[in-house]
């Protein structure tokens, strides 16, 4: 059995960071498609833990604050 390893520089939770700007990034673009963009994000997030969906929330608040 082969254990999973985090070759990740930026961190444990590097994809969930980019998961969460991407959505921010996507919802803030003129004319986007707010519905579809949630949907998709809920979708995808129906794979995570409890844990890792906590750290997304909190992850997607960071990025509404940064990104205007």
């Amino acid at each position: 059995m082969s254990r999973r390893v985090n070759h990740c520089p930026l961190g444990q939770y590097h994809m969930l960071d980019k998961i969460a700007f991407d959505y921010v990034t996507e919802i803030k673009t003129r004319g986007a498609n707010v519905a579809k963009i949630k949907h998709e994000l809920v979708e995808k997030a129906k794979k995570f833990t409890d844990e890792e969906k906590e750290i997304l929330r909190e992850l997607i608040q960071k990025w509404q604050k940064n990104i205007k």
